[in-house]
């Protein structure tokens, strides 16, 4: 499943960049992220999502591949839970906007289990609203900063 789109946000580049970074920042900025703790590549994270079929807790590894200040983000995530798995490659581009940042956005994901039976056009439209709330959330992060 291919995912792509933009955000508006209201914060500077440099400070969504640095919020991204940031891993408090980054846990309060993932929707349904209870914990979000460092390892040797990457973080570990564990996720209680109460969405549809997605309801329900996932355990996995955020593996970020590069972070080009303050232009490129992109990491891996990689879950599984009570209704299957969830792997993504995500690629973020964080481009000037005015005052704010234009934040793009594509992720590849494969699912299994019974999120893969979801159908494409449930999941994508779950994971529209996901993205959304993460978005919205490390806007609000990035004020802080």
């Amino acid at each position: 499943m291919r995912i792509e789109g933009d955000a508006a946000l209201s914060s500077p580049r440099e400070a969504v960049f640095a919020a991204l970074l940031d891993p408090q920042a980054l846990q309060r900025s993932l929707p349904g992220c209870k914990e979000l703790s460092a390892q040797e590549d990457g973080y570990f994270a564990r996720f209680v999502i109460g969405v549809a079929a997605v309801r329900g807790e996932y355990e996995g590894s955020i593996r970020v591949r590069r972070a080009q200040a303050p232009t490129h983000y992109d990491f891996e995530l990689q879950m599984e839970g009570p209704s299957g798995f969830l792997e993504a490659r995500v690629e973020t581009e964080l481009a000037e906007q005015g005052s704010g940042t234009r934040m793009h956005y594509s992720a590849d994901a494969e699912m299994g289990g019974m999120l893969a039976s979801m159908g494409q056009r449930v999941a994508g439209g779950v994971a529209t609203m996901l993205v959304r709330q993460f978005c919205e959330a490390i806007d609000r992060e990035a004020k802080a900063h």
